[in-house]
Protein backbone atom coordinates (compact mmCIF):
# COMPACT_ATOMS: atom_id res chain seq x y z
CA UNK A 1 0.00 0.00 0.00
CA UNK A 2 2.58 2.62 0.33
CA UNK A 3 4.46 1.68 -2.71
CA UNK A 4 1.19 2.53 -4.22
CA UNK A 5 1.31 6.04 -2.70
CA UNK A 6 4.74 6.73 -3.82
CA UNK A 7 3.99 5.87 -7.36
CA UNK A 8 1.22 7.48 -7.66
CA UNK A 9 2.74 10.47 -7.52
CA UNK A 10 5.85 9.07 -9.03
CA UNK A 11 3.72 8.79 -12.01
CA UNK A 12 2.44 12.13 -11.85
CA UNK A 13 6.14 13.63 -12.16
CA UNK A 14 6.90 11.53 -14.84
CA UNK A 15 4.25 12.28 -17.43
CA UNK A 16 5.33 15.63 -16.77
CA UNK A 17 8.95 15.58 -16.95
CA UNK A 18 10.69 12.47 -17.97
CA UNK A 19 8.53 10.72 -19.80
CA UNK A 20 11.68 9.86 -21.76
CA UNK A 21 12.54 7.15 -19.21
CA UNK A 22 9.28 5.30 -19.13
CA UNK A 23 11.08 2.13 -18.93
CA UNK A 24 12.16 2.53 -15.36
CA UNK A 25 9.64 1.99 -13.66
CA UNK A 26 10.25 -1.66 -15.08
CA UNK A 27 12.36 -1.52 -12.13
CA UNK A 28 9.21 -1.61 -9.65
CA UNK A 29 7.70 -5.45 -10.57
CA UNK A 30 11.53 -6.64 -10.46
CA UNK A 31 12.05 -5.19 -6.83
CA UNK A 32 8.53 -6.10 -5.33
CA UNK A 33 9.25 -9.71 -6.74
CA UNK A 34 12.89 -10.05 -5.50
CA UNK A 35 11.88 -8.60 -1.87
CA UNK A 36 8.64 -11.23 -2.04
CA UNK A 37 11.41 -14.29 -3.09
CA UNK A 38 10.93 -15.66 0.40
CA UNK A 39 7.35 -15.99 0.65
CA UNK A 40 7.42 -17.29 -2.63
CA UNK A 41 9.53 -19.85 -1.91
CA UNK A 42 7.13 -21.07 0.91
CA UNK A 43 4.84 -21.06 -1.25
CA UNK A 44 2.57 -18.46 -1.52
CA UNK A 45 1.20 -17.72 -4.99
CA UNK A 46 3.16 -14.98 -7.70
CA UNK A 47 -0.50 -13.20 -7.46
CA UNK A 48 -0.05 -12.67 -3.61
CA UNK A 49 1.69 -9.08 -3.81
CA UNK A 50 -1.05 -7.85 -6.15
CA UNK A 51 -3.83 -9.29 -3.55
CA UNK A 52 -2.87 -9.10 0.02
CA UNK A 53 -3.86 -5.48 0.75
CA UNK A 54 -6.52 -6.00 -1.27
CA UNK A 55 -8.13 -8.74 0.71
CA UNK A 56 -7.34 -7.03 3.81
CA UNK A 57 -10.33 -4.45 3.44
CA UNK A 58 -12.11 -8.21 2.88
CA UNK A 59 -10.51 -9.47 5.70
CA UNK A 60 -10.90 -6.98 8.65
CA UNK A 61 -14.40 -4.90 7.11
CA UNK A 62 -13.44 -2.16 8.61
CA UNK A 63 -13.30 1.26 7.27
CA UNK A 64 -10.84 2.64 9.25
CA UNK A 65 -8.57 1.41 12.31
CA UNK A 66 -6.40 2.96 14.33
CA UNK A 67 -5.92 6.07 12.56
CA UNK A 68 -7.27 9.94 13.12
CA UNK A 69 -8.27 10.87 9.28
CA UNK A 70 -11.92 11.74 7.62
CA UNK A 71 -12.65 8.09 7.84
CA UNK A 72 -12.56 7.55 11.32
CA UNK A 73 -14.75 10.94 11.24
CA UNK A 74 -17.14 9.23 9.28
CA UNK A 75 -16.77 6.12 11.39
CA UNK A 76 -17.23 8.15 14.97
CA UNK A 77 -20.41 10.60 13.98
CA UNK A 78 -22.26 7.45 11.53
CA UNK A 79 -21.54 4.37 13.48
CA UNK A 80 -24.66 2.57 12.15
CA UNK A 81 -24.53 3.94 8.91
CA UNK A 82 -20.74 3.51 8.02
CA UNK A 83 -21.56 -0.30 9.50
CA UNK A 84 -24.94 -0.42 7.02
CA UNK A 85 -23.53 0.79 4.00
CA UNK A 86 -19.55 -0.64 4.52
CA UNK A 87 -19.02 -1.63 0.40
CA UNK A 88 -20.72 1.80 -1.07
CA UNK A 89 -18.88 4.35 1.36
CA UNK A 90 -15.34 1.90 0.86
CA UNK A 91 -15.80 2.54 -3.05
CA UNK A 92 -17.03 6.00 -2.35
CA UNK A 93 -13.90 7.09 -0.35
CA UNK A 94 -11.52 5.43 -2.85
CA UNK A 95 -13.72 7.82 -5.90
CA UNK A 96 -13.11 10.92 -3.71
CA UNK A 97 -9.83 9.95 -2.96
CA UNK A 98 -8.67 10.22 -6.65
CA UNK A 99 -10.81 13.24 -7.07
CA UNK A 100 -8.99 14.98 -4.98
CA UNK A 101 -5.58 13.96 -6.29
CA UNK A 102 -6.75 14.87 -9.91
CA UNK A 103 -7.96 18.12 -9.09
CA UNK A 104 -4.98 18.68 -7.35
CA UNK A 105 -2.40 17.46 -9.66
CA UNK A 106 -4.45 19.36 -12.42
CA UNK A 107 -3.96 22.96 -10.53
CA UNK A 108 -0.61 22.13 -9.75
CA UNK A 109 0.10 21.06 -13.47
CA UNK A 110 0.96 25.06 -14.63
CA UNK A 111 3.44 25.57 -11.96
CA UNK A 112 7.30 24.73 -12.15
CA UNK A 113 8.11 21.70 -9.55
CA UNK A 114 11.51 22.98 -7.98
CA UNK A 115 12.86 20.55 -5.61
CA UNK A 116 11.51 22.34 -2.52
CA UNK A 117 7.78 22.19 -3.95
CA UNK A 118 8.24 18.68 -5.42
CA UNK A 119 8.71 18.09 -1.05
CA UNK A 120 5.86 19.67 -0.64
CA UNK A 121 3.48 18.04 -3.43
CA UNK A 122 4.70 14.66 -2.70
CA UNK A 123 3.67 15.08 0.62
CA UNK A 124 0.72 16.65 0.05
CA UNK A 125 -0.06 13.95 -2.47
CA UNK A 126 0.74 10.87 0.50
CA UNK A 127 -1.18 12.46 3.12
CA UNK A 128 -4.06 12.86 0.75
CA UNK A 129 -3.89 9.10 0.58
CA UNK A 130 -3.96 8.24 4.14
CA UNK A 131 -6.07 10.93 4.72
CA UNK A 132 -9.57 9.79 2.45
CA UNK A 133 -8.82 5.79 1.83
CA UNK A 134 -10.74 3.48 3.49
CA UNK A 135 -9.02 0.84 5.92
CA UNK A 136 -6.14 2.81 6.76
CA UNK A 137 -4.28 2.65 10.40
CA UNK A 138 -1.35 4.42 12.17
CA UNK A 139 1.15 2.74 10.27
CA UNK A 140 0.39 3.80 6.82
CA UNK A 141 0.78 7.79 8.54
CA UNK A 142 4.59 7.47 9.21
CA UNK A 143 5.59 8.15 6.07
CA UNK A 144 4.12 10.93 6.29
CA UNK A 145 5.57 12.54 9.20
CA UNK A 146 8.89 11.75 8.20
CA UNK A 147 7.73 13.86 4.99
CA UNK A 148 6.09 16.53 7.28
CA UNK A 149 9.47 16.63 9.65
CA UNK A 150 11.21 17.66 6.10
CA UNK A 151 8.65 19.90 4.72
CA UNK A 152 8.73 21.92 8.12
CA UNK A 153 12.69 22.18 7.92
CA UNK A 154 12.35 23.66 4.52
CA UNK A 155 9.12 25.69 5.68
CA UNK A 156 8.41 27.76 8.71
CA UNK A 157 4.64 27.97 7.93
CA UNK A 158 4.52 24.15 8.04
CA UNK A 159 5.95 23.49 11.38
CA UNK A 160 2.96 23.81 13.04
CA UNK A 161 1.00 21.60 10.88
CA UNK A 162 3.92 19.13 11.12
CA UNK A 163 4.43 18.95 15.07
CA UNK A 164 0.37 18.49 15.28
CA UNK A 165 0.61 15.60 12.84
CA UNK A 166 3.54 14.51 14.76
CA UNK A 167 1.93 14.20 18.38
CA UNK A 168 -1.36 13.04 16.88
CA UNK A 169 0.62 10.22 15.60
CA UNK A 170 2.40 9.57 18.67
CA UNK A 171 -0.43 9.46 20.95
CA UNK A 172 -2.08 7.10 17.98
CA UNK A 173 0.62 4.50 18.77
CA UNK A 174 0.62 4.80 22.31
CA UNK A 175 -3.03 4.07 22.14
CA UNK A 176 -2.30 0.83 20.51
CA UNK A 177 1.04 0.24 22.35
CA UNK A 178 -0.53 0.74 25.52
CA UNK A 179 -3.63 -0.84 24.61
CA UNK A 180 -5.26 2.21 26.03
CA UNK A 181 -8.25 2.57 23.74
CA UNK A 182 -10.70 3.24 25.83
CA UNK A 183 -8.30 6.24 27.31
CA UNK A 184 -8.14 8.33 24.20
CA UNK A 185 -11.23 9.57 22.24
CA UNK A 186 -10.17 9.92 18.66
CA UNK A 187 -13.06 12.21 17.65
CA UNK A 188 -11.21 15.45 18.51
CA UNK A 189 -8.09 14.23 16.96
CA UNK A 190 -9.74 13.29 13.90
CA UNK A 191 -11.31 16.82 13.41
CA UNK A 192 -7.69 18.57 14.41
CA UNK A 193 -5.88 16.32 11.71
CA UNK A 194 -8.38 17.08 9.30
CA UNK A 195 -8.27 20.87 9.70
CA UNK A 196 -4.49 20.37 10.12
CA UNK A 197 -4.46 18.60 5.83
CA UNK A 198 -6.59 21.23 5.23
CA UNK A 199 -4.42 23.94 6.50
CA UNK A 200 -1.66 22.20 4.62
CA UNK A 201 -3.69 21.46 1.58
CA UNK A 202 -4.23 25.77 1.63
CA UNK A 203 -0.52 26.64 1.87
CA UNK A 204 0.31 23.34 -0.87
CA UNK A 205 -1.94 25.40 -3.03
CA UNK A 206 -2.83 28.62 -2.29
CA UNK A 207 0.76 29.98 -1.07
CA UNK A 208 3.38 26.90 -3.40
CA UNK A 209 6.23 29.27 -2.48
CA UNK A 210 7.89 27.62 0.74
CA UNK A 211 9.03 30.25 3.43
CA UNK A 212 12.43 29.40 3.92
CA UNK A 213 13.89 29.08 7.43
CA UNK A 214 17.35 31.09 7.56
CA UNK A 215 19.54 28.43 7.85
CA UNK A 216 18.40 26.55 5.20
CA UNK A 217 18.16 29.57 2.52
CA UNK A 218 21.39 29.10 1.20
CA UNK A 219 21.02 25.42 1.32
CA UNK A 220 17.67 25.29 -1.06
CA UNK A 221 18.84 28.17 -3.73
CA UNK A 222 22.73 27.33 -4.35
Amino acid sequence: MPNVRVLRFNYVYWARHDYRHWYQFGWVPVTVYAMNLPGFLAGRSLLTPLTIYAGQTSDYKELVLNIANFPKFLQLAFPTAVLDHYELLKRGLMVLTCLILLAGFWYLRRLDLTPQRFLVVATWSFWTCTMFLPSMHDRYSYFVMVMLALVALLDRRMIGVALVSIGISTVLYLRYLLNADAAVDLWPLAIIQIINYCGFTAGTFLHPQPEYLHSFRSITTD
